[in-house]
């Protein structure tokens, strides 16, 4: 049943929201034919879809006629500040890629990384489901985040969408953050923080492994970026991002983590399926707490920080061994 039905119904999810399913029902219900209408899709085909999102709970049917669920109006409807579509379609895009899944878990990375054969549509849904994910995110985490007294400075590495850094930029008067990552997710980056008024936050194209990372930094957000990596490479991203901070500053990892004492069965499933997705991307894994403190070893502090989201944690790395800021030092 795993098997089975995970499959077909991701791809169902996604024709229902490519068709516009769930916004024709969110704001009045719909009978068969009138849905058949407002989708394109003949009325047996949308009987079948529709009536598989009823029994996941998406779509109610009352009298012959089909509404949104409030699960639906909370995830899969464009206006909710919750919605999800464009994370689901991201996860859609992974189906084709995933034909190579045998070949990555033989060799441990696959024939060649996603990146490099993406054309810029496929960046444009990546960059906005992980956006999707950050807005899910970003109430918790920016509740952990700890700044110096008007913002400080930041270096978002492998960043993307930015949207950690443009709230750090909103919340803190003085905050300025650099958000690192590849040229084709930043032209996207670019395009959907377009109206946004000047925020002190500057895109830098570049490999976040190799590209001079400006020192004397605040803080260091590295999130969803270890699972893309090998351990060797994570060690000397963790060695080169500590570098970059000044005396007090903190690394700020998120990620799904093993380890993390979470008992819920979701929460040791998820991990693991970003760790053999990513694997599959890129050679990447999923790692463990412990393994990640090991990573961190200069950090004279280590807060783990488990989410509610299943498998997510957020770690913090306070580093006293680099240079002092004059004007934040906070020793």
């Amino acid at each position: 049943m795993d098997a089975f039905g995970a499959v077909i119904f991701a791809r169902a999810l996604t024709v229902g929201l490519r068709r516009g399913m769930f916004e024709s029902v969110a704001g009045r219900p719909l009978a068969l034919e009138e849905l058949s209408r407002e989708t394109g899709l003949r009325p047996e085909g949308v009987r079948l879809l529709a009536d598989a999102c009823v029994a996941a709970g998406y779509l109610e049917c009352r009298k012959g006629k089909y509404s949104a669920s409030a699960e639906a109006k909370k995830w899969l409807v464009k206006d909710s500040e919750t919605y999800l579509g464009d994370l689901i379609y991201y996860f859609d895009s992974l189906n084709t890629r995933l034909a190579g899944l045998d070949y990555s878990l033989e060799h441990g990375k696959p024939r060649e990384p996603y990146y490099a054969s993406f054309t810029d549509n496929e960046w444009e849904t990546y960059v906005r489901g992980m956006a999707n994910l950050a807005r899910l995110l970003m109430p918790e985490v920016m509740r952990r985040i700890r700044l110096p007294a008007g913002g400080g400075r930041i270096l978002d590495l492998g960043g993307s969408h930015g949207l950690y850094s443009l709230e750090c930029c909103r919340r803190f008067p003085e905050c300025t953050a650099v958000v690192m990552d590849f040229a084709p997710a930043l032209r996207w980056a670019a395009a959907m923080h377009a109206g946004e008024p000047g925020t002190r936050m500057s895109l830098s194209a570049g490999d976040i492994l190799t590209a001079p990372l400006p020192p004397g930094q605040d803080a260091v957000f590295m999130f969803n970026i270890l699972h893309g990596f090998d351990g060797e490479t994570n060690r000397k991203l963790i060695a080169r991002a500590s570098g970059a901070l000044r005396r007090g500053g903190s690394m700020y990892i998120l990620d799904q983590m093993t380890g993390t004492g979470q008992r819920s069965l979701l929460s040791r499933f998820m991990p693991l399926m970003v760790g053999l997705n990513l694997m599959n991307e890129i050679g990447g894994s999923a790692y463990s707490v412990p393994l990640i403190r090991e990573w961190c070893a200069e950090a004279a502090t280590f807060r783990i920080m488990p989410l509610r989201f299943p498998g997510v944690t957020l770690i913090q790395a306070t580093d006293w061994s680099g240079p002092a800021s004059i004007h934040r030092d906070r020793d």
